[in-house]
């Protein structure tokens, strides 16, 4: 996120889950405190963010069977509709394959649509990559939501108003942005709301892991927001897609593009190389605009990261702040899977 005090981190040694004959511990928890930029005169403001924080793990076991969406696991304690529904919405994080932490499927999420106590089954949203096999080991975790991040209440401080008048929540749903805000005037009642529904309660609409946030401010003066959780720990596996895709450096530590894992040698596995105009491009906001880089293998200039504007001076060390989200515009007609390795 942008943020004018860096991640706090602290050690605790308390029990997280007890489930399926395992006891898992999260060593470190903390807060970052988030700024969001007032609007300073203009008319609104951008802050782009994420959640580079976990809310609490619900359960963590070993899977017996994979389906196409589904995880069966035979030692499941679990009740009916426990990790969706009216219990709120979770995902599952894959933690390891065939004992590997790394690789291929490692750290990829999909929420949770059905939980079955009988068959000790829970149906996914979306499909697994394929060759995933049991043993799997796997975790469940709370979904953050707009509630959860900003208080059901706007406990935040975000501007509340009309759609006019308040400050918005905007994620990227794959097409476009979704924008929420704080309703306090007008019809409809108060409460959270998105954008073209004035009446319908949405503090429960879910902010997945692979989201950016996006805090449009048109109130005049800085907003500190601090949020806290548990520390994302192992690789974490984002879906990129051909088009734009806004995604969040899910750690509490900086990375760079040298090592963000981005770049493979293999357009199949990472972005797509080549020059100004063929790369795959990452954008970084810098405050006020994005910047725009590449992984340049043609021309001149020489091989390497490369900004645009610049294709002599080594980029590698571009920041991706902790919290913070980035564009990612994929050129290649293939999807691939971002691999990023714990930092």
């Amino acid at each position: 996120m942008n943020t004018s005090a860096s991640c706090l981190l602290f050690v605790l040694s308390m029990p997280m889950v007890a489930m399926a004959q395992l006891t898992v511990y999260s060593d470190v928890a903390g807060f970052d405190t988030v700024s969001v930029a007032g609007t300073g005169g203009a008319e609104s403001k951008l802050t782009f963010a994420a959640t580079e924080f976990l809310q609490s793990a619900k359960y963590l076991s070993v899977a017996s069977a994979v389906g196409p969406n589904t995880l069966t696991d035979s030692s499941a304690t679990w009740s009916d509709d426990e990790f969706n529904g009216n219990n709120g919405s979770h995902y599952v994080e894959i933690i390891s394959v065939n004992g590997s932490k790394t690789g291929a499927g490692v750290g990829v999420t999909r929420s949770i649509t059905d939980t079955e106590a009988n068959s000790k089954t829970i149906t996914l949203d979306e499909a697994l990559p394929e060759g995933l096999i049991a043993p799997l080991e796997y975790r469940i975790v709370s979904h953050w939501t707009l509630a959860a991040i900003f208080g059901s209440a706007n406990m935040a401080g975000l501007q509340g108003g009309s759609p006019l008048s308040a400050d918005h929540v905007q994620l990227w749903n794959g097409t476009g942005y979704d924008s929420y805000y704080y309703q306090t005037s007008g019809i409809g009642g108060t409460g959270w709301r998105k954008l073209g529904d004035q009446s319908t309660d949405a503090s429960n609409a879910i902010i997945r892991p692979e989201q950016n946030v996006i805090i449009k401010r048109v109130g005049s003066a800085g907003l500190p927001i601090v949020l806290s959780g548990w520390v994302k720990t192992g690789q974490t596996s984002f879906d990129i897609v051909p088009g734009f895709n806004f995604v969040p450096n899910p750690y509490s530590t900086a990375m760079t593009l040298a090592s963000s894992g981005l770049y493979k040698g293999n357009a199949a596995t990472g972005i797509a190389a080549g020059n100004v105009t063929s790369a795959d491009q990452v954008m970084l906001w810098n405050g006020s605009s994005y910047e725009t880089f590449y992984y340049q293998t043609l021309g001149l200039g020489g091989t390497g990261w490369r900004k645009v504007g610049d294709q002599s001076m080594d980029a590698s060390g571009a920041s991706i702040a902790p919290g913070s989200s980035i564009i990612l515009r994929r050129k290649n007609p293939d999807r691939f899977t971002w691999a990023i390795p714990q930092h």
